[in-house]
Order: C-alpha cells, then structure tokens, then sequence
C-alpha cells in the first residue's frame, strides 16, 4: 500500500470508486495503477470498475 496512508484510506477510495465519485474525489495515476496491481478495480469502457475482490474489501 504505497499509495494511501492507512486502510481507511483504501477502503474510502474504493467506496468512492463503487460510488461513481471519481469527479469529486480523483485518485492518481499510481493509485490506480496499484489498485489494477491488486486486483481492486479494472477498466471497461474509460470506466474504473471494482472487481470481485474490490467489491469484498469494501465489506
């Protein structure tokens, strides 16, 4: 986790990505590429979408 502070973090940025909010809380270049790393989220369509796994860590 080299991009967030704590899992708060993390957790609140995937809850915002399953939002839609992505216009009002943006994330990096980095954060995106680590959550890919992580499996957490894909791209479909220009659109961050959360995976299975993602979707679990929200829970």
């Amino acid at each position: 986790m080299r991009n967030w502070k704590d899992d708060i973090e993390l957790l609140w940025t995937l809850r915002d990505i399953s939002g839609g909010r992505l216009k009002l809380s943006p994330i990096t270049e980095d954060q995106l590429s680590e959550l890919l790393e992580m499996g957490f989220v894909e791209v479909v369509d220009d659109q961050v979408k959360l995976t299975g796994a993602g979707y679990s860590r929200t829970k």
